[in-house]
């Protein structure tokens, strides 16, 4: 009975072994940690949420990506802290300030993430404002990536993207701006934010580029079934 119970301790001992092994092995694989900070005082009001690469073979891009990220809300913070405690001084300080930054992760592999960081800040008025950041990142080579790099552009792929939005557009005109349509038929589309999920393109416009506030973040979805061919990755 003692050999038994022996036994059945060492591998009880061995699988929880295991267990921590690949609990350790789960957590340095993930590439991308969402760090949460909040503060608030008498005049600001803090919540931030950004993406962290890490665990990838570059450490350098690792760097300069999370660094990057870091300086612009750090400088929104910034601005807001210093109009809030202006219009504090003032007397003209009726609500606190906010900033309020959170990220989506539309699509994660190995190799391969996209996402998208909105940026929302109030500064007094009826509202505030969002606008938003996407990052589509190639983990291996260390590169963010353009539509250019995912698409090739021999087949037109911006000509395709346009017609789509023009005709998601056109199903509820009455939530766009009058010169929406001709505003996106003459994007060029090359600085446009972007992100990726399993199975299609993600097009965004900032807040009051061709919607008013009410329509919300305009976002256009295009399935890649309509781009297949234009793919350089696999996202499938």
């Amino acid at each position: 009975m003692e050999r038994i119970s022996d036994k059945r301790i060492v591998i009880l001992a061995l699988l929880f072994i295991v267990a921590i092994v690949a609990y350790v092995l789960t957590m340095k694989s993930h590439t991308v940690e969402l760090i949460e900070t909040t503060s608030e005082n008498d005049t600001t009001r803090i919540y931030v949420q950004i993406p962290k690469i890490m665990n990838t073979t570059n450490t350098g891009f690792e760097n300069d990506f999370n660094s990057h990220i870091q300086q612009i809300v750090s400088g929104i913070i910034q601005d807001v802290k210093t109009s809030a405690q202006e219009a504090f001084k003032d007397g003209i300080l009726r609500t606190k300030y906010e900033v309020h930054i959170s990220t989506e992760l539309k699509y994660t592999s190995k190799d391969f993430v996209s996402l998208v960081i909105y940026y929302y800040t109030y500064t007094g008025g009826a509202h505030g404002n969002t606008i938003v950041s996407t990052y589509n990142v190639d983990l291996k080579r260390g590169k963010v990536l353009s539509l250019d790099d995912i698409f090739d552009n021999a087949c037109n792929y911006k000509d395709i993207i346009r017609k789509e939005i023009v005709n998601q557009i056109n199903l509820q005109k009455d939530n766009y701006f009058e010169d929406a349509v001709e505003y996106v038929q003459k994007d060029t589309l090359s600085q446009r934010p972007f992100t990726i999920t399993k199975d299609a393109l993600q097009i965004y416009y900032q807040d009051y580029e061709i919607a008013p506030h009410s329509t919300g973040m305009p976002i256009f979805e295009i399935p890649f079934s309509k781009l297949e061919t234009c793919l350089r990755y696999k996202f499938h």
